[in-house]
């Protein structure tokens, strides 16, 4: 929304809601300025919940989401879903631009201390496919990416051009066939019609790649079917096959589909009886991954730093740890394997991470998650597995920890910046940062400076360098950036966030102090 050089702000909504979006003021950092004597010791860029997403995959439970639509009859009773939204096709140009806009990026805010890494924390991909992780593994990397799946001469999302397939609960880019109805997002909340454009988001382009070293941490979507639901063979049999459900049926329990996909847990997805189907096109590329793909692909990129060892791909864990110069990254995997989209993490993790902490060598620590502490409740496990370690015993842990200076986390697609602990005696900053696919798909620039005897951590957002005007964006459909423009701009006028007066739309922002601020440490660690 708001960087500290320029920003990006939603203009006044019209009849049905949309707005576009305006350009604005840049924001001053909020609080106490370092000083002319600061030492820089680590700069990092932040990025979060990238979302790399298969639109195309049968094993998307899109209609689930309707029933949270403002004009649904049921939405006063269903909140905020995220299984679906109009700009979910875009993902991998919006990623693709963001990591333009981040190459150009050379030293940190106040000092010309090159960007020492980019980290980013989680839900890289959508719904935990072995495509999606190599779409996302391609443009971190660089080189020809191809975001496409099932047959490649034809779009197959729920956006149908076909009157037979036609579905006018999703925004149809590309207008409304002969003989049917104007879809609801485009007749009710103004979404613009754009032709051509589910043909132009399934072409291959070349990926930049970072020019930065990469961090990636594991989050719910990586390892979890919707981020919620352990895969099983029927869930991969759904996946890689030729089957879309479009209709629950008659007599669907809507209260137990909902109640099997939660915060906590255990996990299932509807699957109903009496189910309506529509063919589309198996592709085995689709497959759900398996518990070690995600460490053991990292292994391979170029250009990523990771910290992730043969250890990890052998065992499958995903947490590890990284030493910058004086600091060390901590990364945990708080995914719970077991269901649920909230986190925690199991008792070998958290007695490695009591050891990593007890070690003297490094000056600070820095904890990366994709589950900020305040969603590390998720402690079910079936009978038999290993217990969960949730917010209260792992707080207690840190805050013995003097050295841990800074924990940065993703996760609610929110910016927000909060102390945990007493501020003056014991604690640290977590730093949460919006993610690529809801408003405001802004990335973060960290820096860490030694300021005459107290650490300070200067932050400021980072707007991908994009199109903000509707007309520009889809000017020129073969352009990545210009398609990650209209995401943003879709992004901005996502209709579920309208309810409640803008608020979801507008919390994902944050406030000034969540965005660009120093924040001190008043403690100088031994």
């Amino acid at each position: 929304m708001i960087t500290r050089d320029g920003g990006i702000s939603r203009g006044i909504a019209n009849e049905k809601g949309w707005v576009n979006l305006e350009p604005s003021a840049g924001e001053e950092l909020i609080g106490e300025p370092v000083s002319d004597a600061a030492t820089p010791i680590l700069s990092l860029i932040h990025i979060s919940d990238l979302h790399i997403c298969d639109a195309q995959s049968p094993a998307r439970v899109e209609l689930m989401d309707r029933f949270a639509d403002p004009h649904h009859p049921m939405s006063e009773h269903i909140p905020l879903v995220g299984a679906y939204r109009a700009q979910e096709m875009l993902t991998a140009q919006t990623l693709e631009t963001m990591i333009q806009t981040v190459n150009t990026i050379r030293t940190g805010l106040f000092s010309d201390r090159p960007i020492d890494a980019v980290v980013a924390t989680g839900d890289v991909t959508d719904n935990a496919q072995a495509n999606e992780l190599d779409w996302y593994l391609t443009l971190m990397d660089g080189g020809e990416v191809h975001p496409d799946s099932g047959d490649t001469s034809k779009w197959e999302g729920v956006a149908q051009k076909d009157p037979a397939k036609y579905d006018r609960n999703y925004w149809n880019p590309e207008g409304t066939p002969e003989g049917c109805e104007e879809d609801y997002p485009r007749a009710l909340y103004g979404l613009p019609t754009v032709p051509g454009l589910t043909d132009a988001v399934r072409q291959p382009f070349i990926a930049t790649g970072l020019s930065h070293t990469w961090f990636a941490t594991h989050g719910n979507h990586d390892a979890l079917v919707q981020g919620t639901v352990p895969p099983d063979a029927t869930l991969q049999f759904i996946a890689t096959g030729g089957a879309r459900l479009t209709d629950m049926g008659e007599n669907f329990d809507l209260s137990e589909a909902f109640a099997g996909w939660g915060m906590v847990g255990p996990a299932k997805l509807a699957s109903p009886s009496a189910g309506v189907y529509r063919e589309t096109t198996a592709d085995p590329r689709r497959r759900l991954n398996a518990a070690d793909d995600w460490a053991k692909l990292h292994l391979t990129c170029e250009h990523n730093g990771h910290g992730l060892t043969e250890i990890n791909a052998l065992e499958g864990t995903k947490y590890w740890s990284k030493d910058l110069g004086v600091v060390r990254l901590i990364s945990l995997d708080t995914v719970n394997i077991h269901g649920g989209w909230q986190g925690s993490l199991d008792q070998t993790q958290f007695d490695w991470l009591k050891d990593v902490l007890a070690d003297p060598t490094p000056k600070y620590f820095i904890l990366l998650s994709h589950h900020p502490l305040h969603g590390l409740f998720n402690d079910y496990a079936p009978e038999g597995a290993d217990r969960r370690i949730a917010i209260a015993e792992l707080t207690e842990e840190l805050l013995k920890h003097e050295r841990i200076i800074a924990w940065l986390a993703g996760h609610d697609h929110d910016n927000r910046v909060k102390y945990i602990g007493e501020e003056g005696k014991s604690g640290f900053w977590q730093i949460m940062t919006s993610s690529l696919i809801d408003w405001p798909q802004q990335g973060r620039l960290v820096e860490i400076l030694e300021d005459q005897g107290r650490v300070v951590i200067a932050t400021s957002l980072i707007d991908h360098q994009s199109p903000i005007d509707l007309a520009e964006a889809t000017s020129n459909l073969e352009s990545p950036v210009h398609l990650a423009g209209l995401s943003r701009i879709l992004s901005a006028n996502h209709w579920q966030r309208r309810k409640a007066n803008d608020f979801h739309v507008e919390l994902s922002a944050g406030e000034a102090s969540d965005r660009n601020s120093f924040l001190w440490i008043d403690k100088t660690p031994k």
